[in-house]
């Protein structure tokens, strides 16, 4: 897939705010100013010359004259003059000539003077400006995703406006005649639909915005209409079922009559998900996944979830966890393998407990932390074996 292109997201300005988190950038960031702004106090104490208290200890006490104190949020009116002190609380701003803090349980407060008796390391108590960020340093590169702490970081260099991608919409069209609504009754032969909320949900976890279409019936017109609508309204095509090769799986087909350059991938040797389709019509991206909801999930996140963030000119940087297997796994050689696992801690580290089941089982994949990928032709996995553990799209980190 990456040999074909793909459309970027439009970029839009944003005012910098806490609901930009999960938001992608689109241009480099620079401070616009020095982070901390003025030297400050890093401790409650005085403002001190070093040189007037290096020599201060218990049994040769300095004493100070107090010149005053710096109130929180006000400058200094005057420089610090030798044989002064001024007092300054946690963050303060240092007067002109300070160049260390006395901390107050180092001194001995008498009201207009102090007595210094530990002088040491005066000048480690000061938060020098520019300390954490320089004017024009680079705070954030195109196609970071915006956290929590790199907005508090570019708030705090002075960055008011941020040029960010707009969040590509991603079309969903779940396929079935068998589907029914959670609220619905239970018809012999119907099954629940479990797809256009596990697949909604996990797009919206990767960072895109979801447009849940109605479920659509297996026929091929209708199909083709509710393709046509979504393709058009949409950045991007997400597909549950009619990608197999049953008789009313029309997925392949209609969407190779779409345009150029068509499909490209039908059918993957991994399991689960054997049947997924990844396709290009345009510049947009289309993925048609397997019915079955464990093998359509762990699809968008394995292969579609790729593809998708090539919107927002980016890689599928998430890095994996490295955990030690707790069980065997003897699989079937011939195929690569997709294996839920839930993480705990063990003695050693991280342990990855494989929930192993058939691909019809969500309450599986529904306790799965993350997805151990076993490659083809590999043999068994021993039991406390070191494994790359990909971690699952989550809109929360509470778990």
């Amino acid at each position: 897939m990456s040999a074909y292109p793909l459309r970027v997201a439009a970029v839009e300005p944003a005012a910098i705010g806490a609901d930009l988190a999960g938001r992608v950038l689109a241009a480099p960031v620079h401070a616009l100013e020095d982070a901390p702004p003025f030297t400050r106090s890093s401790v409650d104490g005085f403002a001190v010359r070093a040189a007037d208290v290096a020599a201060a200890k218990s049994g040769n006490v300095v004493r100070l004259t107090v010149a005053g104190d710096v109130p929180m949020g006000a400058k200094p009116a005057q420089p610090l003059q030798p044989g002064h002190a001024v007092r300054v609380p946690t963050g303060g701003f240092l007067p002109a000539g300070a160049t260390g803090v006395v901390k107050k349980e180092d001194c001995r407060d008498l009201g207009d003077a102090i007595e210094v008796v530990d002088g040491a390391g005066s000048e480690d108590h000061i938060t020098h400006q520019g300390a954490d960020v320089r004017r024009g340093d680079v705070l954030a590169r195109a196609g970071d995703v915006l956290t929590p702490a790199a907005i508090g970081m570019l708030s705090g260099a002075g960055v008011a406006r941020l040029e960010l991608f707009a969040v590509p919409r991603v079309a969903l069209l779940v396929t079935g005649d068998e589907i029914v609504s959670p609220a619905a009754a239970l018809r012999p032969g119907a099954v629940r639909d479990i797809n256009s909320l596990s697949l909604t949900a996990a797009l919206r976890a990767m960072g895109f915005a979801p447009v849940n279409y109605e479920r659509v019936a297996d026929r091929k017109d209708v199909f083709a209409a509710a393709f046509a609508r979504a393709f058009d309204e949409c950045d991007a095509v997400v597909i549950s079922g009619g990608s197999s090769v049953g008789e009313r799986d029309y997925t392949p087909q209609i969407v190779a009559q779409a345009g150029e350059p068509g499909v490209i991938v039908h059918g993957v040797r991994a399991k689960p998900g054997r049947p997924t389709m990844l396709a290009v019509i345009g510049d947009k991206p289309v993925i048609g996944l397997p019915g079955n909801p464990v093998s359509a999930l762990v699809m968008l996140e394995t292969l579609g979830k790729p593809v998708l963030l090539r919107m927002y000119g980016k890689p599928n940087d998430a890095l994996p966890y490295r955990a030690r297997l707790r069980a065997r796994l003897d699989l079937d050689s011939t195929l690569e393998h997709l294996v839920p696992v839930a993480l705990s801690r063990g003695d050693d580290g991280l342990e990855a407990v494989p929930l192993l089941g058939t691909s019809s089982e969500m309450h599986i994949l529904g306790h799965a932390d993350a997805l151990v990928s076993i490659p083809e032709g590999s043999g068994p996995v021993e039991a406390g074996s070191l494994v790359d553990a990909m971690p699952l799209s989550r809109m929360t980190s509470l778990r």
